[in-house]
């Protein structure tokens, strides 16, 4: 596939299998603050859906799918990956540096405190930015 080095591709499930487009990875300011295959890497943790409403984001324009600092970055900087979820613009907006437990709702809470644990499958994402996942004998057999 092509190379990635400030992209990362955004899987979409359909119906004839798993498509790709890519979303630039720069912020407002151009910086790189987040390595590509971690970026997926959440996203596929947190099934790319919003932590807070749980809106399916599979669908979403690429700048629609944003990443939440939980304690923001604003109080401590801290990019682990218990410290992020997958979050809607919309959302991640309002909630802007109120504590995360305040705004998130209920279920919400419940579903963060269970997605943010959960081990980041680096590997799987590294393969599907390169486009080396899957297995093309058995897919072309089909």
């Amino acid at each position: 596939g092509p190379a990635l080095s400030s992209s990362v591709a955004i899987i979409i499930l359909d119906r004839s299998g798993l498509s790709r487009y890519y979303r630039d990875m720069s912020n407002a300011n151009g910086s790189k603050w987040i390595r590509p295959e971690k970026r997926l890497a959440i996203y596929l943790r947190d099934n790319f859906s919003c932590a807070y409403c749980g809106q399916d984001l599979r669908g979403a324009t690429p700048d629609g799918v944003t990443l939440d600092h939980l304690v923001p970055r604003s109080v401590r900087v801290d990019n682990g990956a218990t410290n992020l979820v997958t979050a809607c613009r919309s959302c991640n907006s309002a909630r802007g540096d109120k504590p995360w437990v305040d705004y998130a709702t209920g279920g919400a809470r419940d579903r963060i405190e269970s997605l943010r644990v959960r081990p980041l499958n680096i590997v799987l994402a590294k393969a599907l930015i390169a486009g080396t996942a899957g297995d093309d004998e058995l897919e072309a057999a089909r």
